[in-house]
């Protein structure tokens, strides 16, 4: 039986796909920097490109624009923004659909001074957004013109009259004449929001995915060191993650990942040579945008702007930082103006902030409660029921290209592979100490999509070996089929518990209880 992945190239498209440890200059413009893409190539990139970018558009659409807390959550932002001018969710129609507020004060506590009551005090509290303010904020403003331009509040439902149809009088019935009635069915009630936010969502996470997986092409182009690496590693990135279902809904770990590539792809263009001022721009500024949606991603942000600054302090003082406090400013500004303080009102969990009459946290799930022994908790997160290696196992390359890449000549290469080894390690230390319920009921650990992009740039250094290894290669193939089954197996949503935690539970071998 023929490998599938087992191409016959001639000698000139070897020559073409090795890789390059010394690229010099500037990859991102110039043809002797990057290798041209081999026909088969071209035609593999575009037909994984635009079906991924085909299914998650389509999925998007079909998929209801409010719906979990978590996005709920900022749409009812969005919504008290633009119709109440105000940061405050009281009135905001979906609110009591979410879990993920507070009710809390403007400031640090409430006014108890001569001036007004303490029993005043209460009166003071009002419903907020427990996530950070930034991305609701950027989203109110680009649907600012169009809600003023049509003047049609985000709330409002328009009737459409059903037309007159045979139904059974019966349902338990089989259809006959006797058991049939013509009957004009009530009107259908179309939400307006669905034309706001859905596009939205589109631009926050479709356009994004897109240009990700055409931008993930072109570093294939300079990294892959064959033809079947080059194919696994592009159908690993826009099918083997859970991105590519969390782009259904509005939530800031895909908006995260994204930034973070970008600002990777960036980084290793200055690191391969290129001193073209809007690669220190992107870098700086994709990199703080990621740090604004992963709050945890600031220690990238940090080693990024070391990094530049060891390859170019010139430019990284005039580009890079200038470029990088913009969006830093952005999220301070905003927080300050939702909440009177710098400190995010996620930050009061625990408190009677969250645990106002009526509240989820007052009775919560038993898997927000769960206190698991670290060392079990760890084993789940790693290789158990929300496991990054049993859920994604096509990360075992990755595994094994940053050890690989740790003794390339490409210097930048390595200092890649350093980093992400460094960010990998501190933040599966920090979810291990600071978390006891894996992100709730989601298809992976969330907390640790924006690292995605880092392992996946290491996937062809790791799949190199599959070039001259059957065997290798055709254990990369297994691992991408249980990638893409997992992430398949949550299409339906992405708030839902892993095909392992589902498998476990049907067979008695482990309890969680939802």
């Amino acid at each position: 039986m023929n490998d599938p992945l087992n191409i016959n190239m001639n000698e000139s498209s070897k020559t073409e796909s090795a890789p390059n440890d010394d690229l010099k200059g500037d990859p991102a413009g110039s043809a002797d920097a990057r290798r041209v893409r081999s026909p088969h190539r071209a035609l593999f990139a575009t037909l994984v490109i635009g079906i991924a970018t085909a299914q998650v558009l389509g999925m998007t659409l079909r998929t209801p624009t409010l719906l979990e807390a978590n996005d709920i959550s900022r749409w009812c932002t969005v919504w008290s923004l633009l119709e109440r001018k105000s940061y405050v969710i009281d009135d905001c129609p979906w609110q009591a659909r979410t879990q993920d507020k507070v009710f809390d004060v403007k400031g640090s506590k409430p006014r108890t001074d001569k001036t007004v009551k303490t029993d005043d005090a209460q009166s003071q509290k009002h419903f907020y957004s427990t996530k950070p303010p930034l991305l609701p904020t950027l989203i109110a403003g680009i649907l600012y013109p169009f809600r003023s331009a049509l003047g049609v509040p985000l709330d409002h439902e328009t009737l459409q009259k059903r037309l007159t149809r045979k139904t059974l009088k019966d349902p338990n019935r089989p259809p006959s004449p006797d058991n049939l009635v013509v009957e004009t069915p009530e009107a259908v009630h179309w939400p307006v929001f669905v034309f706001y936010l859905k596009p939205i969502v589109v631009f926050w996470n479709v356009v994004p995915y897109l240009l990700f997986l055409i931008y993930f092409a072109r570093l294939l182009d300079e990294r892959a060191e064959g033809d079947a690496s080059y194919m696994l590693a592009l159908a690993a990135a826009a099918w083997g993650t859970q991105l590519f279902i969390f782009n259904e809904t509005l939530n800031n770990h895909s908006i995260g990942a994204y930034s973070a590539f970008f600002s990777l792809y960036a980084y290793l263009r200055i690191q391969a040579g290129s001193k073209r001022p809007i690669h220190f721009v992107i870098a700086g500024f994709m990199g703080a945008f990621c740090a604004c949606n992963e709050l945890p991603a600031a220690l990238f942000g940090v080693i990024l702007f070391l990094l530049v600054l060891s390859r170019d302090f010139k430019r990284t003082l005039i580009w890079f930082a200038p470029a990088a406090a913009i969006p830093c400013a952005a999220f301070l500004a905003t927080q300050y103006a939702s909440a009177g303080t710098l400190v995010p009102r996620y930050a009061k969990f625990g408190t009677e902030a969250y645990e106002f009459e009526g509240s989820y946290w007052q009775t919560p799930l038993e898997m927000d409660e769960l206190h698991e022994r670290k060392p079990m908790y760890l084993f789940h997160m790693i290789l158990g029921h929300h496991g990054i290696l049993s859920l994604t196992p096509i990360f075992l390359f990755s595994i094994l290209g940053a050890f690989r890449a740790l003794f390339r000549r490409d210097l930048g290469l390595r200092a890649f592979s350093a980093m992400t080894i460094v960010l990998t390690l501190v933040l599966i230390a920090f979810y291990t100490r600071m978390s006891n319920n894996y992100g709730g009921s989601t298809q992976g650990l969330r907390w640790l999509f924006w690292l995605y992009p880092f392992w996946l740039a290491l996937l062809p250094a790791g799949l190199g070996v599959i070039e001259r290894n059957r065997f290798v290669r055709s254990l990369a193939l297994v691992c991408l089929f249980f990638s893409v089954f997992a992430t398949c197996y949550g299409v339906r949503t992405p708030w839902s518990h892993p095909w392992v935690l589902d498998a476990l539970e049907h067979l008695g071998l482990y309890d969680l209880v939802r």
